[in-house]
């Protein structure tokens, strides 16, 4: 994709329907479409995603090397819908964070954009199990990888279920 393809474009809401991200190419493709966006403030990806043991974070994913890509000055808001403890999901976060100097806040979506108690008052989250079943490792993958390579002047938001329905019948 040419770097000056959508000059314009300010805001890019993605929705991502049953995408494997095994492949280093599937993240490519998100980089690209930053890269042709010089002026773009809003990214907002919703990847439901496969969940694919071999893709799990259990070590440092920065063994995978680094995704090529310019500097994102005017990027100002991302958020990750779905996000889990994909390797592939955390390398584009730190990606993110590493390229973009006008970042203010990033927000992670555990919940893959189900409503949580607080938001509904119905008495229970809307996240399905295997949701439920994910959020402890994704919260981990945060933790470890994410965290500490936000900025002071990022703002970081990790949505997550409820601590009263985050537990997972056996």
């Amino acid at each position: 994709m040419l770097p000056s393809k959508f000059l314009h474009l300010k805001c890019l809401n993605i929705a991502v329907t049953g995408w494997s991200f095994s492949p280093a190419s599937d993240l490519l493709s998100l980089v690209s479409f930053l890269d042709a966006s010089p002026c773009l403030e809003t990214f907002d990806l919703q990847a439901p995603m496969r969940r694919q043991n071999h893709d799990l974070v259990f070590e440092d994913p920065s063994h995978l090397g680094q995704f090529p890509g310019h500097c994102y000055e005017n990027l100002r808001f991302v958020k990750i819908t779905s996000f889990c403890s994909a390797n592939p999901l955390i390398k584009f976060a730190r990606h993110i964070l590493q390229h973009t100097t006008s970042l203010e806040c990033l927000t992670l979506d555990i919940t893959a954009g189900g409503l949580r108690c607080s938001d509904d008052k119905v008495g229970e989250c809307d996240v399905s199990k295997g949701t439920l079943v994910e959020a402890p490792k994704a919260l981990v993958a945060i933790r470890t990888y994410i965290e500490g390579r936000v900025p002071s002047t990022v703002k970081l938001n990790v949505l997550e279920p409820c601590n009263r329905c985050s537990v997972v019948d056996a």
